[in-house]
Formats: C-alpha cells, sequence, structure tokens
C-alpha cells in the first residue's frame, strides 16, 4: 500500500518517500530518557516496524555503522523485501579521540566499513553511503573521500554519496567542493539555521536534502518535560511550541505539527523520522497529509533558536 507521493531525491534520482524511517533507536537506547520512550525493542518488534513502515508507503530508511545492531536488524527485515527499500548508510571517520582520519587509513578504514555494512544488510549494495558527523577536517580529505566513493560506485556497491552535518557551515563548504550527491542536515521548527543559505544553494545544485532532528530528540513534544533543569530554557520554548500547536485547531499533535513544519519546506527531500515501535509509526504517519496554515506556519518560525547549545543534543548531557 502506498500512501505517500514520492519525491526526487537532488541529483541522485532516486524516488524517495516525503518520511523515512530513521533507525538508530532499533540499534541502540538513544534520547531522552523519558517513560515508554526510551530503549532499543526486541528484534521483532524492530523488524515488525519496518514491514509496518515499508507497508505504509515509506521507503527511505536511514541507518548507520554507528548505529548498534541497527544494521543488523535491518538486514533481517529486509530478506525478500530489499527492492522496496531505498538504503542510506554512513561510515564514522574520525579515530576515537574525534580527530579524522587521514590518506590511506582513511581510504581502507571506508572500504571495510562499506563492506561490513552490505555484509550485515545482506544485500550488494546501498543506495546512498554517507559519511557521518561530516566535520571540516573530514571535508580536508574531499580528494581521498571522492576517490574512494568513485571507487565503490565502479564497483557497483553505491549509487549516490552523502554526508551528515551538524550546523550550516559545513554543509556550506561541502556544496563548493561539490562532493556528495546528499546532505543530511537539521531542521526543525527550533532550528532553521538552514533556510537562508545552505537549502538555496543545494537546490542550485541539485542536491538531495534530508533533514533529521525535527523533533529535536523529542524537545518538540512533552518529552522536553524530561530535559535537566539546566535545559529549563528549552523546556520552556518547547512549552510555548505546544501551546500555540493547541490553540491552532489544527487537531495535531506536536509531533505532527513538528514533521508537517518541516515536509512544508520545498526544498527537502524528505523527512527523517526515529521511531521506535509501530504504534509511534502510527501517530507521526497522519502528518503526511496535513496542511499547516500558513499564518501557523509563520507563527511557528518566530520560535527559531540559534544556540548552539541548544540546538545540538551532544552538548546537553541528558
Amino acid at each position: 500500500m502506498t500512501t505517500t507521493n514520492d519525491r526526487t531525491l537532488g541529483r541522485s534520482n532516486l524516488q524517495v518517500s516525503p518520511l523515512a524511517l530513521g533507525t538508530v533507536e532499533l540499534g541502540l537506547d538513544y534520547g531522552i530518557a523519558a517513560p515508554g520512550h526510551y530503549g532499543r525493542p526486541p528484534e521483532a518488534e524492530a523488524i515488525a516496524l519496518v514491514h509496518a513502515t515499508l507497508d505504509a508507503g515509506i521507503n527511505f530508511i536511514d541507518t548507520a555503522r554507528g548505529y548498534g545492531e541497527s544494521e543488523s536488524v535491518l538486514g533481517k527485515a529486509l530478506r525478500g523485501r530489499r527492492q522496496q527499500a531505498i538504503i542510506a548508510t554512513k561510515t564514522g571517520v574520525h579515530h576515537p579521540d574525534g580527530t579524522a582520519m587521514t590518506g590511506t587509513a582513511l581510504r581502507q578504514h571506508m572500504r571495510d566499513s562499506l563492506d561490513t555494512s552490505l555484509r550485515l544488510l545482506q544485500t550488494d549494495y546501498v543506495d546512498v553511503w554517507q559519511i557521518h558527523n561530516t566535520d571540516h577536517a573530514v571535508l580536508d580529505q574531499h580528494e581521498t573521500l571522492a576517490a574512494v566513493f568513485d571507487e565503490a560506485r565502479r564497483a557497483g556497491k553505491i549509487r549516490a554519496t552523502g554526508g551528515s552535518f551538524y550546523g550550516a557551515q559545513t554543509p556550506l563548504r561541502a556544496i563548493e567542493l561539490d562532493l556528495f550527491d546528499v546532505l543530511q542536515v537539521t531542521y526543525s521548527v527550533f532550528d532553521q539555521r538552514l533556510v537562508e543559505q545552505v537549502f538555496p544553494l543545494a537546490t542550485q545544485k541539485n542536491l538531495g536534502v534530508l533533514v533529521r532532528s525535527v523533533l529535536l530528540r523529542g524537545a518538540l513534544t512533552e518529552r522536553a518535560d524530561h530535559l535537566p533543569d539546566r535545559l529549563e530554557s528549552l523546556r520552556a520554548r518547547s512549552r510555548q511550541y505546544r501551546q500555540m500547536v493547541a490553540e491552532s485547531g489544527t487537531g495535531l499533535t506536536p509531533a505532527q505539527a513538528a514533521i508537517a513544519f518541516a515536509l512544508a519546506q520545498p526544498q527537502i527531500s524528505s523527512v527523517l523520522i526515529g521511531i521506535r515501535s509501530t504504534a509511534e509509526l502510527a501517530e507521526n504517519l497522519p502528518a503526511l497529509h496535513a496542511q499547516l496554515p500558513n499564518a501557523l506556519i509563520q507563527q511557528l518560525a518566530t520560535l527559531r533558536l540559534d544556540d548552539e547549545d541548544l540546538l545540538n543534543p551532544g552538548t546537553w548531557g541528558a
């Protein structure tokens, strides 16, 4: 059953669903530790979720070597259904101390990481192969990255290339280098930093734009109430957002409105939703057909934040 109108993922020409399944929660414990919303599901439930996602018409699935058991779970879930899925995975290219790999070590690590991903995913190719947490030090190795990408593409192991980013400056530089076909970036009601430059430039270069963190790891839902006291300003902004949605007359939940806000941005190819159960999938699906009034979109846009410490969950310590 198809419930979506697929979009073209930039110059990759892949036809992807407007919603994409993020699978970090299928491989490891992740997110705000709110009761009933935390902890990876049992494998059988995770596989059932992947099947329900495909049945709902969502064909785009994002994973990574760094997502614990996620690739392994997906490999099992997609047995016999590989052709229904557009798979994006990622390789990390940093040493344990956080410094970027270089030269021959980087080249060999990327090759080994891709082969491991293919083995765990039980496939002979991935549709989008991404560099995880791309930073300026990684982009300094762009010639090596491009060479490995070309090698993998010629071997039939990948169809398109991508990178995942935090903030706005590194994706801008990546666009200038013309290194990736797809950019995975952050965007939400609170994090609108990429609207002015990154989205227009990506569109101009015909790059696919995949956005994540549309719920800002749950901060745009009632889970924000479980954030630590030092993030009270973020909790307060969340309460303000939820009140706006409740008073809008749309009947949408805060999560549905947050997803619909991102889907209303025409320069976005697909919106990642991280879910851990079929119940959460059912809760999020109505966002696909939600039409936010322009007045509400404009009202929500005023909730923009620019404080990096609030917008990067990696700094929360939660």
